[in-house]
């Protein structure tokens, strides 16, 4: 009998029936709610379901280490990092992963999670944007600098939003200043240094 037991539950095991292993993580809510929401609806957001890899390296991220941030961005891309943010619970983490992204496909999303109602997450885009303006200039493609200038009209609007909290158009002045020189925004359309004052 115990020998039909242990067969039936390797047979189980065998056939995906057991639950999916993953890298050993803190057992919290937070990471309860992740796996649940994530594993289950991402395919309703539009993207693939997680599997244990990408669940586990989104538990690292979200720690907030720049090398597990970076690795993550690699992992899922720059496209999935935004399709995954369709879930509460990766939001803020996809936000600061953003700012390894090579491009400026994703300016637009982070400027728009800037003028949201979350301050965390506002900050966190508005750093990746940031991040993102600090790299020296390359070569872009029309795609991208559509986007770019997207972004930039979106910082802009931020940036000149009297009635915005002031760390959020500091940090749009700062990204918008390290971006004129892309073109994608005139100097002196910019509002003064809000630090100055």
């Amino acid at each position: 009998m115990d020998r039909a037991l242990v067969f039936a539950v390797l047979a189980g095991m065998a056939c995906g029936k057991s639950p999916p292993q993953s890298a050993p993580v803190p057992s919290t809510n937070a990471t309860t709610a992740l796996t649940v929401a994530d594993s289950g609806s991402a395919a309703d957001d539009g993207g693939s379901p997680i599997d244990s890899r990408e669940l586990a390296q989104w538990m690292a991220a979200k720690q907030d280490d720049p090398e597990e941030l970076a690795r993550l961005a690699r992992l899922v891309g720059c496209e999935g990092l935004r399709e995954r943010a369709e879930s509460p619970e990766l939001r803020l983490t996809a936000a600061r992963a953003m700012r390894y992204c090579s491009d400026f496909s994703e300016l637009p999303w982070l400027a728009q999670l800037a003028a949201g109602p979350s301050d965390d997450e506002a900050r966190a885009a508005l750093e990746s944007a940031v991040e993102l303006a600090a790299r020296p200039r390359r070569a872009t493609d029309p795609e991208d600098a559509d986007e770019l200038h997207t972004g930039c009209a979106a910082l802009l609007d931020l940036a000149r939003g009297t009635d915005r909290p002031r760390e959020r158009r500091v940090l749009a002045i700062r990204a918008l200043r390290m971006l004129a020189d892309r073109g994608c925004v005139k100097r002196t359309d910019i509002p003064a240094d809000l630090d100055a004052r």
